[in-house]
């Protein structure tokens, strides 16, 4: 039985609307006042919380599928338009999950008179932490789709997610998943690249 292949313009509109869904989402659950009513329908409705955060990964995860699709047929490297729909979307999926990581707070120590330079991090509370584990396979998922991007783009635009991966060593992490995903990817494809440019 025959199966067509969409073309690349329409992947990249289904990428275009797949990215709005997923961005509108993540709006919706970065707004504090409509999910405390949420929650508070959904303590009602007995629904759980966390279906808009699966929502919001699934639109992403199927936004990078298609992106992957693009790079898998070659067609990434023929065109940069392509290259530019790829490289966002996994910008923007490493910058909620660092800005998740990222909500503890830094404590100054001080002994005295003298204050000291001395910072405790606050540990993400419960919630960031499944939210961190909801998000981790979509990251993994990120970060291999990345690597995989071929040689030549991958050194392209390195520095674009250069300061992400920098940000996502010294985070807090939901699972291991998005560390050995990490570990591979510094090792494999970022490590090799900073050696040729030394």
């Amino acid at each position: 039985m025959f199966k067509a292949q969409p073309s690349v313009k329409n992947t990249v509109v289904l990428v275009e609307a797949l990215h709005a869904v997923a961005s509108h989402a993540h709006k919706i659950n970065s707004d504090n006042d409509l999910r405390s009513k949420i929650q508070e329908l959904g303590s009602m409705t007995q629904t759980q919380d966390l279906r808009l955060l699966r929502f919001e990964n699934e639109s992403y995860e199927i936004c990078l599928a298609l992106l992957q699709d693009i790079v898998l047929e070659g067609l990434l490297n023929r065109d940069v338009e392509v290259e530019a729909y790829f490289v966002d979307p996994c910008r923007e999926i490493l910058q909620v999950y660092l800005h998740t990581a990222k909500s503890g707070q830094l404590f100054e120590v001080s002994s005295g008179c003298q204050p000291r330079a001395a910072h405790w991090l606050i540990p993400v509370g419960s919630a960031k932490r499944r939210k961190l584990a909801a998000q981790a396979p979509l990251v993994a998922a990120t970060l291999q789709a990345i690597c995989g991007l071929g040689d030549s783009s991958f050194e392209k635009n390195l520095a674009k997610f250069f300061p992400l991966l920098a940000s996502l060593i010294g985070c807090e992490h939901g699972s291991s998943e998005e560390k050995v995903a990490l570990s591979d990817m510094l090792g494999t494809w970022v490590g090799p690249v900073l050696l040729q440019s030394c």
